[in-house]
């Protein structure tokens, strides 16, 4: 009898909806092999730290692990009041802007709310 798989098939994960690969925006990092994990659950330990229990999608790997979740900072408050909660605010130089492109928009495809 010859010596193989039973099976050959190479493992996929979806990590994305539609089935692409998900980038660090998706998923934390493995500390060992950079690959993407997901998270296997979660549990909330204040309003402010989660652990996670992670699982690194690299087969070569195979890396289980917990990391730590933290609030840092609020960019802005929402509108839910919760006087209960002493979250701290970003303080005002650190704050992220988006600012518009630059160029003009001369962008073909994009319309002008300006005429001129």
């Amino acid at each position: 009898m010859i010596e193989r798989p039973l099976i050959e098939a190479p493992l996929q994960f979806r990590l994305r909806s539609g089935g692409g690969l998900a980038k660090d925006t998706a998923f934390v990092t493995c500390p060992k092999c950079d690959a993407p994990c997901f998270i296997r659950r979660s549990e909330r330990i204040t309003e402010r730290v989660k652990h996670l229990h992670a699982h690194c999608t690299n087969t070569g790997c195979g890396h289980t692990f917990m990391s730590e979740l933290s609030f840092v900072h609020s960019f802005n408050p929402g509108i839910i009041d919760r006087p209960d909660l002493d979250l701290p605010m970003c303080p005002r130089d650190q704050v992220p802007h988006v600012l518009p492109p630059r160029g003009g928009g001369d962008e073909p495809d994009q319309m002008t709310m300006f005429s001129g």
